[in-house]
């Protein structure tokens, strides 16, 4: 329970007190004792009990009684923890007994302590016997077990109804959560709390600036806020706020003269506008600053249980109410709101580490917006050779021998494959029997001097020696050779020995030692910016320690497309060629574009981007 809740009643500084009426209990034990034990005669009584400002007797018997006299053993009783007897110098013997409670307060279960003055009855102020006061403290004892016991009961009792309560709350937030804005949530809040808390009317106000308006009454859709009552409210709500703690009206005769009790002006005002005598207001408190309050108006007072309930319900509320409130403002209001609050983080208390990053991000803006730089273009880049030699099948055959691979160094003159020659071979054979055949016919005919046949002989013979010219030159090109000093670039035949192949087949291509140049896939949004003659810097990825210089040569037509863009191809030449340059290695080239400053370059694409998608939706 907090403090100010704690006010409300100084009866209910201990819970345990609270749940039974001590002074009805002493007078009860007093009169039965009595009664019970003829011999003796009790003269008075008093309780001693636990309280927040330490061990106070809150019971005295009977009314017109001191009982100063007894107040020393209700102390050794509290501090001995059990039962004592002492004899009194007024006469007579005092006996006591500690009220223990076994319940909510396990660990300091001492709560009170209960004396009586015993005399005996054959004399006034004598001392009564031994075997008076025996029966005399059992039966105390007894007495006691039933005020432990009613003190557990009515704990009990207090148990069920805080979780009943507990089970209405958790209900109420339930729907109040389920509500799609604040205004719907507000109102669920209200109505519900006015009907569980039997009120005449409940008000939710949230705080705008420096001053809370109302934003909710219970079971009402509109209202006038010019209105007296509404104003009275507000500044109800506004004085709870500003103390960070509830306040009611009107203060108990016990807690006026607490020095911290409530400042409740706003609260009688509003209560003597109502004519309803009892009102509460409990703030909204989020992370400790102040959101909102809630006030409560009915005819009964309210206790201390109910306060802290309360408490308890609109610290889980508010948060859901805040974030609702924060939901259901325009977008444009929301920006300004994020933007107010990080301005406020920014040059505010505290959020040092914020406040460095601002100062490191600025930093770094102003260095880029001073500071100049190379701008570069980068394209992927694909090293080529300047020339290259196909070789090609010279005629319809099989391979019979592959001497080089792909990557194989060879010399001008070298033997790449070999062709299988049977077959022209044999043709040539056929070829050079009928050239002997058409011979002995030729000297035949010309014997016999028939002219025409002969020439029709010698048009024949030279068909045949035509043919034989032709197999003769396939016969010379069977032996595929290096055009000239070069690597094998491609063509592997070492997995077609045998195979047949077509006449005009590609089965090697040789580039010659040196001659590069580079194809650059430039991004069609950076191609405007590429001309002859800019210098470049190539890194392949086989060779990333040496960068090579080039110069860009020719600005080309073709495009490509890679990774959803569209790329020009420019070709370019290497400044140097060094010995470990393939064809077919890839690396990444930038072309130089000049000094200018860091900001531009590093948003450039960014700056790009926007103004093509502004052009195309508001151009």
């Amino acid at each position: 329970m907090t403090a100010s809740a704690g006010h409300l009643d100084a009866t209910q500084d201990s819970v345990s007190e609270s749940t039974v009426d001590i002074q009805a209990w002493l007078s009860r034990c007093g009169q039965r004792l009595t009664n019970a034990h003829p011999a003796v005669s009790l003269d008075e009584g008093i309780v001693l009990w636990h309280r927040a400002e330490g061990w106070l007797p809150v019971a005295l018997w009977p009314a017109n009684a001191d009982g100063v006299s007894l107040l020393d053993l209700a102390g050794q009783v509290r501090e001995a923890g059990r039962g004592l007897v002492s004899p009194l110098a007024s006469g007579g013997v005092a006996i006591g007994y500690p009220v223990r409670d076994s319940g909510e307060r396990s660990d300091d279960a001492l709560v009170g302590a209960v004396a009586f003055r015993v005399t005996a009855v054959r004399a006034a102020n004598a001392t009564p016997d031994e075997h008076d006061l025996m029966p005399l403290m059992q039966h105390l004892e007894d007495a006691v077990a039933t005020l432990e016991r009613d003190i557990l009961v009515g704990q009990a009792t207090r148990m069920r109804t805080r979780h009943a309560r507990l089970g209405e709350h958790l209900t109420l937030l339930a729907s109040m959560l389920e509500q799609p804005g604040f205004d719907a949530a507000a109102m669920q809040l209200t109505t519900r709390l006015a009907i569980a808390l039997d009120a005449e009317r409940v008000s939710l106000g949230w705080r705008r600036g420096s001053r809370t308006r109302l934003r909710q009454i219970s079971h009402s859709a509109r209202f006038n806020r010019k209105m007296n009552r509404i104003r009275a409210t507000e500044a109800a709500m506004d004085e709870a706020l500003d103390q960070r703690r509830p306040v009611w009206w009107p203060l108990s005769a016990s807690t006026e003269r607490e020095v911290s009790t409530p400042v409740n002006r706003a609260h009688g005002s509003l209560c003597e506008m109502t004519d309803v005598p009892h009102a509460l207001s409990v703030p909204c408190l989020d992370e400790g600053r102040p959101r909102g309050a809630v006030t409560i108006e009915r005819e009964r007072p309210f206790d201390a249980e109910e306060v802290e309930a309360l408490q308890g319900l609109m610290a889980l509320c508010t948060r859901a109410l805040e974030e609702k409130r924060r939901n259901d403002r325009p977008l444009p209001v929301k920006m300004l709101a994020a933007l107010g609050e990080q301005s406020g983080r920014l040059l505010g208390a505290g959020h040092l580490g914020y406040k460095l990053s601002a100062l490191v991000l600025v930093a770094i803006v102003a260095f880029a917006y001073l500071a100049t730089g190379t701008e570069h273009v980068s394209a992927d880049a694909v090293l080529k050779s300047e020339v290259q030699r196909v070789v090609a099948a010279p005629f319809q055959g099989y391979i019979e021998e592959a001497r080089v691979r792909a990557g194989d160094e060879v010399q001008q003159g070298d033997l790449l494959a070999i062709m299988d020659t049977r077959d022209l071979r044999l043709q040539q054979l056929q070829a050079q029997s009928e050239l002997a055949k058409l011979a002995s016919e030729a000297q035949e005919l010309r014997a016999e001097g028939e002219r025409a046949s002969l020439n029709v002989i010698d048009a024949q013979r030279q068909q045949v020696e035509a043919e034989l010219q032709l197999i003769q030159s396939r016969l010379e090109r069977a032996n595929l050779r290096a055009p000239y000093d070069g690597v094998v670039v491609g063509g592997d035949l070492t997995q077609r020995l045998g195979s047949a192949v077509e006449a005009g087949e590609e089965l090697f291509r040789v580039a010659p030692q040196g001659g590069h140049r580079i194809e650059l896939e430039v991004n069609e949004a950076r191609i405007g910016d590429i001309a002859p003659g800019q210098q470049g810097e190539l890194v392949l990825s086989a060779m990333t320690d040496v960068p090579i210089d080039f110069e860009i040569t020719r600005v080309t037509p073709q495009t490509r497309r890679r990774e959803g863009s569209n790329r020009f191809v420019v070709e370019a030449r290497l400044e140097e060629s060094p010995p470990a340059l393939r064809p077919g290695m890839e690396g990444v080239g930038k072309v130089e574009m000049g000094e200018a400053r860091l900001i531009a370059i590093w948003t450039r694409e960014l700056v790009d981007w926007l103004r093509l998608n502004v052009w195309r939706w508001w151009g």
